[in-house]
């Protein structure tokens, strides 16, 4: 049996080289070879795996210590043996230094299968050794691989020679450079946290002693202060006389591990004492619903302490039921379990304590659920509310009924009456209903206080509940307003109802302090059936109706009917104020003005105008103020719009003697028309004052007029709103003079710079010879008492030229000129011309 043999020849001669081959054929070898004579080829050979190399010692061109030197350099463990023909004693030794493995001389070849075969085998106990270091390297670094990962380091320790090895993962959990630091049982000691050094330095004496397993952790402190944990373990070693020799352990880092111990330990302290220090109480069960946890709240509110009722069902501890029923309530931690989610009460529910005692509550309840999901109990917090529930009630009924009188309020009449329409028109059911407002409230009010005005409401309303039947709703609307619903009654029915709360209010009398006051009480009537309208249109009619009831005398009651003409004008009225209302805060309103031309040379030369109000429609049609100025003072809106009209008309006052227009035609006179309802407040008066500060105008400009009836009616307001504003510089007319009975009377007492004699005087004078003698009466007592006077509506040239003979001052009417636009002065002087107002115009 041959043995395969790969061999590299270093040669330059050929036969030399098949020589080696032959030797080695006869040694049992079956060589597979490849000759070189160069480095470069003997570089490019060794890229193959060869067994040997046999090379001759001198070439021409190559030599055996250059084939080593290649050799070498190329890291290959080769046994290298040179056969030559003649090599001196001293190039051998050389060459054996060099690496060669042998020499074999040429004329001793039988010697080189013995060496061949000797390189061979000691090659291959290299390798294997080689194998064997590379294995433990391997087993090392992957040990402490395995140690660097756990965090896991290892020491020896002999007790004999005290000498301590540390691993590399020791250090670098210690934190030391093992180029500087040499371990020993002292300094080992010395890295240990100051605290901590006794116990371990006995715990590891007492281990080594007592051969009781050394298991610990304890802290080491680092050079910057931090502090660090590790688990140590060690096990010693004894000789047969029981005396220790040698303590073999590991040191992992537990750092994080135990900030993490430390960290869910805190976690559980805080939710521990979180359960125990929270307001609301908190159960949780197994998953079987039996208890397994209470806080303190839920042992009070439960009457069972912690250690009885562990283990217990639910249901036994917790004993909840519905508050008005009194039927038990379903266990909530059942319905968790059963139906694998969260659940909550319902219902007001009540908790009956072990002694009985009851308290209103509101609870809740969850899974506790694995890591997988599972469900493995169930936690259930609750909480009383009782004082809560109490206010809860009350706040419902607050919010329902008025605080002064017990009665429903207007939301809850509302809602009330919404129902009863809506079973109006499903089920055909008549209804009524009755809008009540007190007649001598006020009196009451201003005469006594709000003491007596209350207590006189809550004696009103314990009447009118006596009078109403049991299925009837009484509610308090606001103020001094009540309304009644009449549940399933006809019209005829409901009149008798209404007329006696009518008669009731009237023959109650009511005493405070003293004093007694009749009370009265109009009332609006309004029938409910399946046609009739809306909510807010049932109550804007018995408004409405209760409205003419008091406009016709008091006292007494009105029934709505859809025709009903004072009905019509009341809404008529009352959409004039909306529209009012909506105007001022759209800025629609705007000023006119007509002229009032002198009609002799005692006039002061320049302009004399009127300033007139009109509104302005959504579509940009004008609307005259005969249309709203009744409305605007029957619910007492003349007072805005007065002050409305006083700053705009100064406002445009100011910016005309600032824009350097009209020098030509300077503006003498500009009338505003005030109305009663001013005069008498007294804030109005201020008013005027700040605005005629305020302005850059003169006042002598400014002529307020104020009308007969005004005046005479509110003699002494007027009066002294008259004398302060004259005293500023102002001047005053008295406008619609000789419409009143006592005009010349009173006329002494006013002093007024000019008369507006009265139209309807005027209009007709041509034509009816009383008109013209009133005419003529005023003018020549207004002259007599060095009044200057103003003819209204002169409407055609026969009136102006009678009205210039009787000696008037002024006239003003359509025969001068028609109004225009107020802020058309500021462009061009007022021309008294015959053109027509705005064509779209609202009459």
């Amino acid at each position: 049996m041959t043995i395969p043999l790969r061999v590299l020849i270093v040669e330059d001669r050929e036969d030399d080289a098949l020589l080696l081959l032959r030797e080695l054929a006869h040694g049992g070898y079956a060589p597979t070879h490849e000759r070189v004579d160069t480095g470069q080829a003997m570089a490019a050979a060794l890229a193959e795996p060869w067994d040997i190399i046999l090379s001759d010692y001198t070439m021409p061109h190559f030599s055996a210590p250059t084939a080593l030197e290649l050799l070498k350099r190329c890291g290959h463990d080769i046994p290298f043996i040179i056969v030559s023909g003649n090599i001196g004693e001293e190039a051998v030794v050389e060459a054996m230094h060099s690496g060669a493995s042998d020499c074999v001389m040429k004329d001793r070849l039988v010697r080189l299968n013995v060496v061949v075969e000797r390189e061979l085998r000691e090659a291959g106990q290299r390798r294997k050794r080689k194998q064997a270091e590379q294995a433990l390297c391997a087993s090392e670094a992957l040990l402490n691989e395995a140690q660097r990962i756990a965090r896991l380091g290892s020491w020896e320790l002999d007790l004999v020679q005290n000498d301590l090895k540390w691993s590399d993962e020791v250090y670098r959990i210690f934190e030391l450079d093992p180029a500087q630091f040499d371990p020993s049982y002292e300094t080992f000691l010395d890295t240990i946290h100051p605290d901590d050094r006794d116990f371990v330095n006995r715990t590891y004496t007492e281990s080594v002693q007592t051969r009781i397993p050394y298991d610990i952790v304890h802290r080491l402190r680092m050079k910057d202060g931090r502090v660090k944990y590790v688990h140590e373990r060690c096990e010693t070693f004894y000789d047969g006389q029981g005396r220790p020799l040698s303590s073999l352990g590991t040191v992992q880092d537990v750092t994080e591990r135990k900030q993490a111990e430390e960290a869910l330990f805190q976690e559980k302290e805080r939710a521990q004492v979180t359960l125990q220090s929270i307001g609301d109480a908190v159960i949780t069960t197994d998953a079987e619903a039996r208890v397994d946890y209470m806080n303190p709240v839920a042992e009070q509110l439960t009457g069972w302490s912690v250690a009885e009722a562990r283990g217990q069902p639910l249901a036994r501890v917790f004993n909840a039921i519905h508050e008005l029923t009194r039927e038990p309530v379903e266990c909530l931690a059942a319905l968790v379990l059963r139906e694998q989610r969260s659940a909550a009460l319902d219902c007001d529910a009540a908790l009956i304590r072990r002694d009985g005692v009851e308290f209103s509550i509101e609870d809740s309840a969850a899974p506790i659920r694995d890591r997988q999901g599972a469900i493995t109990g169930v936690v259930l917090v609750f909480h009383d509310v009782s004082q809560a529930r109490v206010m809860a009630n009350q706040i419902v009924y607050q919010a329902r009924h008025d605080p002064l009188t017990g009665l429903l309020n207007r939301r809850e009449f509302e809602l009330c009456l919404k129902q009863a329409l809506e079973s109006a028109r499903e089920d055909g059911k008549q209804h009524a209903v009755c809008y009540i407002d007190l007649d001598q409230f006020k009196v009451v009010n201003d005469t006594c206080g709000h003491m007596a005005g209350d207590e006189l409401l809550k004696q009103l309303a314990g009447r009118l509940q006596e009078r109403v039947r049991g299925n009837d709703i009484l509610a308090r609307l606001g103020g001094d307003e009540f309304g009644v619903l009449l549940h399933g009654c006809p019209l005829d029915k409901a009149w008798e109802i209404a007329d006696d709360l009518c008669a009731m209010a009237r023959k109650f009398r009511f005493a405070w302090e003293g004093k007694t006051f009749d009370v009265g009480a109009s009332i609006g009537l309004v029938p409910i059936h399946g046609e009739s309208a809306s909510l807010a249109e049932v109550l804007s009619a018995a408004d409405s109706a209760c409205y003419v009831a008091k406009s016709e005398g008091r006292n007494r009651v009105h029934v709505y009917q859809a025709d009903d003409r004072a009905l019509a004008r009341h809404r008529s009225e009352m959409q004039w104020v909306s529209q009012i209302r909506q105007a001022l805060e759209e800025d629609r309103f705007c000023l006119y003005y007509q002229v009032m031309q002198p009609l002799n040379n005692t006039a002061t030369a320049g302009n004399h105008i009127e300033v007139l109000l009109r509104m302005k429609a959504h579509d940009g049609q004008l609307v005259l103020p005969m249309a709203f100025i009744g409305a605007a003072e029957r619910y007492n809106l003349m007072t805005t719009l007065d002050r409305w009209v006083i700053r705009a008309t100064f406002d445009f006052l100011s910016r005309q003697s600032g824009s350097g227009n009209g020098n030509d035609y300077p503006l003498v006179t500009c009338a505003i028309n005030l109305s009663g309802q001013s005069l008498c407040e007294d804030a109005f008066l201020d008013f005027a004052i700040e605005q005629l500060q305020r302005a850059d105008i003169q006042p002598t400009q400014i002529c307020f007029e104020i009308t007969e009836t005004a005046a005479v009616t509110h003699l002494s307001r007027a009066m002294r709103f008259i004398s302060t504003l004259k005293g500023m510089g102002c001047r005053f007319a008295l406008d619609d003079f000789g419409s009143g009975l006592s005009s010349f009377g009173y006329l002494k007492n006013l002093p007024v710079d000019y008369l507006k004699i009265d139209g309807t005087f005027v209009r007709d004078m041509a034509d009816n010879v009383i008109d013209r003698a009133m005419v003529e009466a005023i003018n020549n007592i207004g002259h007599v008492m060095h009044i200057q006077t103003i003819a209204e509506w002169v409407e055609d040239d026969a009136v102006l030229a009678l009205a210039q003979q009787m000696g008037i001052d002024f006239a003003q009417g359509y025969a001068i000129a028609k109004p225009q636009p107020l802020w058309g002065l500021l462009q061009s002087p007022p021309a008294a011309a015959r053109e027509g107002e705005n064509s779209s115009v609202i009459r």
